[in-house]
């Protein structure tokens, strides 16, 4: 007994030393001076808001890839120079569009709004699938046809979910070849003639795509409770849309390796990410401040990748460690979404996506991690935010959808476990809006003391992770997990 007592000890004091080492490696190689030179550089105003398909975005993504060699990280096969080429679109909206079926005509901007989709003219049949389920749509021959749905889905509470999940069906329909995706709007949130001013008011941004893309519609019906077709019903109609003009851009992901130490490990992959574009130049305030510099959005996510990199470049993990910052995440999670179709390593040797996006703090004394209770990556966020004296908050509004509004949801979707960690968030409040997608969110506002226990506890995040014995999971009954088991053949 003595002697498994003495084991024991020997093992957790052994356990402990290494803890400390790690704490004060990463103590003397993170520092203020450091962090506040890269968020001045990537949040000035001369970097203009870091746009996508600006010069300045181009900047800031040679900027990342030059931090990534001078850590000495690698290039991966499909990212030379460090750079994954990410195509993307410009679009100008329609300007006109009508879609009738069953004696009823729909008019661009009057009751019909374009999501997506080229210009077309189109006479068919339109197949009705209830809230168009993947379920639902394997259910019926859409191939060909039109599919007429109710927008978002029956777990959908607010406008980011319906958006989410309409987004999700009009992906499903297009893969089954479905003709386009034309959706009832079923909710009263938001008016529509704002849905219209945003959908229609300027440029919109999406991959590049051929000019017989199926189209995706939201239609105003008079009164929703008159809608009663059968699911799998069919009904003739027409749909056209014109105005549209396409301009391809070329994007960029910036990628960079630390491949593991351990000989089995290192074939499993880590993708930490983070994206480094905002909103750009818009109107002036009073103070004539036009330039959204992204401080808090996401420069503070950005350079978190530049810490991961320095850290572990010099203290590689046992598994592999992917570095991903993500392009075009405010034009709808293009980069992330254009990752997990392309893909620089198979899919089902990403064990685990740590995301890092944010809308700001307004509580300095925690870490928050949006998927905090989903994965069972829990236990080593909670070791590493003790490590640095702070607390381990979760998602402080659900009903916001704040998991579904950032990079790591793409990676989510596939099934790989992804977890989003940001400076600390305990509600949405005066102190979020004054900054968020603001001209104020500038880098003199930050508190580089609270940011540096921050940084300093997603590196040992990262590290605690990438060393874990066991690749983190969903837990049992996550909506992800389905997708998860699927795509890991468990």
């Amino acid at each position: 007994m003595r002697s498994l007592f003495s084991l024991l000890f020997f093992i957790s004091a052994s356990f402990s030393f290494a803890q400390k080492k790690v704490i004060a490696e990463i103590n003397s190689l993170i520092t203020p001076n450091e962090l506040e030179a890269h968020l001045s550089f990537l949040a000035a105003d001369e970097m203009r808001g870091r746009d996508t398909g600006s010069p300045e975005l181009r900047i800031a993504g040679n900027y990342i890839a030059s931090w990534f060699h001078q850590q000495g990280l690698s290039e991966l096969p499909g990212s030379p120079g460090y750079f994954q080429p990410v195509n993307l679109e410009k679009s100008t909206p329609a300007n006109a569009g009508s879609v009738s079926f069953d004696g009823k005509t729909y008019v661009f901007k009057e009751n019909l709004l374009v999501l997506a989709g080229a210009n077309i003219a189109w006479e068919g049949s339109f197949v009705f699938v209830g809230y168009g389920s993947a379920e639902e749509l394997d259910k019926a021959d859409i191939a060909g046809k039109m599919v007429l749905a109710l927008a978002g889905s029956k777990e959908a509470d607010n406008i980011n979910k319906v958006f989410s999940a309409s987004n999700t069906k009009y992906a499903n329909v297009t893969a089954r070849g479905g003709a386009g995706l034309v959706e009832f709007l079923t909710f009263s949130q938001i008016p529509f003639p704002t849905l219209v001013n945003f959908f229609s008011g300027g440029p919109r941004w999406g991959w590049q795509v051929q000019e017989s893309a199926q189209p995706h519609i939201w239609l105003k019906p008079d009164d929703v409770s008159k809608i009663s077709y059968r699911e799998g019903g069919i009904i003739s109609g027409t749909l056209a849309i014109s105005g549209q003009k396409r301009e391809p851009v070329p994007g960029r992901n910036v990628v960079g390796l630390i491949e593991g130490t351990d000989a089995k490990l290192k074939e499993e992959y880590i993708i930490v990410t983070a994206h480094y574009d905002h909103i750009g130049v818009g109107r002036p305030t009073e103070s004539g401040d036009s330039i959204f510099n992204g401080a808090r959005d996401n420069a503070i996510g950005v350079v978190a990748l530049l810490q991961v990199a320095k850290y572990l470049s010099q203290y590689p993990p046992k598994r592999s460690v992917m570095l991903v910052a993500l392009t075009s995440e405010e034009k709808g999670l293009l980069g992330s979404r254009w990752y997990v179709e392309h893909p620089l390593a198979p899919l089902n040797k990403h064990v685990l996506n740590i995301n890092c996006d944010g809308v700001g703090y307004n509580d300095k004394s925690i870490i928050t991690s949006i998927s905090l209770g989903r994965t069972t990556a829990d236990k080593n966020l909670l070791t590493a935010t003790k490590a640095f004296k702070l607390g381990l908050g979760g998602d402080p509004d659900p009903k916001e959808g704040f998991f579904e509004r950032s990079d790591q949801v793409s990676f989510a979707t596939k099934g790989i476990p992804a977890i989003k960690l940001q400076p600390g968030l305990a509600r949405m409040d005066d102190e979020i809006r004054k900054y968020y997608h603001r001209q104020a969110d500038e880098v003199s506002t930050l508190d580089f003391d609270y940011l540096t226990k921050f940084y300093k506890t997603f590196v040992y995040s990262v590290s605690l992770l990438a060393n874990e014995p066991v690749a983190p999971f969903w837990n049992k009954g996550d909506k992800y997990e389905a997708a998860a088991i699927k795509l890991y053949n468990r």
